[in-house]
């Protein structure tokens, strides 16, 4: 058991690392020219996430155009949605359900995870970005990296991200980016 939770640890404080990499790589590289569909990374993230969220008793759901196609860095758009949904299903009680939609809103396309949990309080809505900040509520172990991560990759894609939410009416965060 003890080795178990070591490895569980170790495993834990990699990803860590890698969401620190991934958060400073995507403040200071420029984007490169590659077209990537948001909705087919978003499809990949939900069945990557099901087993996970299957486990806390959470459905999770994806509703996607065909194609959505943006200018970036895949794994990085990757990372970014993989923390939204890995927030949402964490805030989430049992029974509870967690949509990503991907789509277009005003020539931009926008991927929505939202959630009908714990909610967030609108006065944390720019704090909960910070590196090392953490909401109200929320299971698991969390290190306040997941929504910083995804603020900077939206950035680093001429993007942006917002949030919208009630305490105890869930929260949606939408990842917005330019169209390809």
């Amino acid at each position: 058991d003890q080795l178990d939770q070591l490895v569980a640890d170790t495993r834990a404080l990699g990803e860590v690392v890698e969401d620190l990499l991934v958060s400073a790589a995507a403040e200071h590289q420029p984007l490169p020219d590659t077209v990537v569909d948001l909705a087919e990374v978003a499809r990949e993230v939900v069945a990557s996430m099901t087993a996970y969220a299957q486990s806390r008793d959470v459905e999770l759901r994806v509703e996607a155009i065909d194609q959505a196609p943006v200018r970036g860095v895949r794994p990085a758009l990757r990372r970014a949605l993989t923390a939204l949904v890995d927030n949402a299903v964490g805030h989430v009680p049992a029974g509870g359900v967690v949509r990503v939609t991907v789509g277009r809103r005003d020539g931009r396309v926008a991927a929505a995870v939202a959630d009908n949990g714990v909610g967030l309080d609108p006065a944390d809505a720019d704090r909960i970005f910070d590196r090392f900040a953490h909401g109200g509520a929320g299971a698991g172990r969390r290190f306040g990296l997941g929504l910083a991560l995804v603020q900077h990759v939206a950035q680093a894609h001429r993007g942006s991200v917002d949030v919208a939410g009630a305490p105890g009416k869930g929260a949606t965060f939408t990842l917005l980016l330019p169209s390809a």
